[in-house]
């Protein structure tokens, strides 16, 4: 069983990557959520809503609130209940065992994008192979618009989503799945990324995926000398380090 230490850490977490997608603008005040299940049980930690609710960028461990897979709310201050769209991180959860994190946001350039029926193209490698290999292995899009605020809805997007780490959600948004909360944030940043530059791409043309061999080239490397999950000494990714120091510098503590 997880100790309590551990808990609050994990919410700590959830924290910072509501902090970090609201400062990168991945979603804008209090739309979207990130949740993390607490391992070896069956609760789940969530960016709360209600009317004492702060926007993402400004979230803080008392704005993480605890529910289980029922979706019942067994922790939370006055003022905060559920996301009406906590329905769709469970059905996530629920269906997926090896899912630790779910991140739900409004990407301007995905929900444009998608109300335009254009598809995310695997128009780079070296700039971003991560946001290549996602958009070559195909991205799924629900198709409706509608927040998923029930079970019937819960499983009908997972439906969709099936056994990928991310689906879109046509005119609304993005939701994300990973092994833990910096996985799920780091997913979310890089499909933030290749959405802006199909975006930009659209723009002024149409994009053209990678040639066929570079894909290759790029799953060869990938075989032969897989990178996986790197850690510090502190236990931190890089990834998760300058993001964290991102937001110390926009807070002036950097």
């Amino acid at each position: 069983m997880t100790s309590k230490q551990d808990r609050e850490k994990l919410r700590e977490q959830v924290a910072t990557s509501c902090r970090i997608i609201g400062m990168r603008g991945v979603t804008r005040g209090s739309f979207g959520h990130v949740s993390a299940r607490v391992p070896d049980s069956d609760l789940v930690l969530i960016k709360a809503k209600g009317p004492e609710e702060e926007a993402l960028e400004f979230a803080e461990p008392k704005d993480i609130i605890t529910i289980n897979l029922a979706g019942e709310v067994l922790e939370a201050p006055d003022g905060l209940t559920a996301p009406n769209e906590t329905a769709m991180h469970l059905a996530v959860f629920r269906a997926r065992p090896e899912v630790g994190s779910v991140i739900h946001s409004h990407p301007d350039w995905v929900v444009v994008l998608t109300a335009c029926d254009l598809p995310l193209v695997p128009m780079y490698g070296g700039y971003d192979p991560p946001g290549m290999r996602m958009a070559a292995d195909g991205i799924p899009v629900y198709p409706n618009s509608a927040t998923i605020v029930n079970d019937t809805l819960g499983a009908a997007f997972q439906n969709v989503m099936g056994a990928k780490d991310a689906c879109l959600l046509r005119g609304h948004g993005l939701t994300t799945a990973g092994r833990g909360v910096e996985d799920c944030t780091s997913r979310t940043l890089t499909i933030y990324e290749l959405a802006r530059l199909n975006y930009l791409a659209y723009a002024v043309g149409r994009p053209r995926p990678i040639p066929d061999q570079d894909l290759a080239e790029y799953e060869r490397r990938q075989r032969e000398n897989p990178r996986g999950d790197r850690r510090s000494q502190t236990g931190e990714s890089p990834f998760w380090r300058y993001n964290k120091k991102l937001l110390a510098r926009q807070l002036g503590l950097g």
